[in-house]
């Protein structure tokens, strides 16, 4: 349930354990605007690559994490296609945000193992 982290906001969750590669929307909609990753929350094992692809849409976002791994996209971006990879080696939960739109409830997590 990633503690609690993502209680009432859009985007979903999804296990997509068994899978090396999965891709998370940056911009879906959701949350008031454009303003969702999705999915939200995802469950994945170890050695799983993740690619975050911008939308488009919503302004612009980056992924920069809260708690766990380190993500950090960088500067917020809204160039649609733009993409951001993280290969998740460790378990654990990792928590992120979008730094522009957090307190608009554009949060994600991801659950490694």
């Amino acid at each position: 349930d990633f503690g609690g982290y993502l209680d009432g906001i859009d985007g979903g969750y999804e296990d997509l354990r068994g899978q090396s590669e999965v891709t998370i929307e940056v911009g879906a909609s959701g949350n008031g605007g454009n303003l969702a990753f999705a999915p939200a929350g995802i469950w994945i094992d170890p050695g799983t690559t993740v690619t975050w692809e911008w939308t488009g849409e919503g302004g612009g976002h980056n992924v920069v994490a809260s708690e766990g791994a380190s993500l950090d996209s960088g500067a917020s971006v809204s160039e649609a296609g733009s993409t951001y990879e993280f290969t998740f080696e460790n378990g654990g939960i990792t928590k992120y945000h979008c730094v522009p739109h957090e307190a608009l409830g554009m949060l994600g997590a991801v659950a490694v193992g």
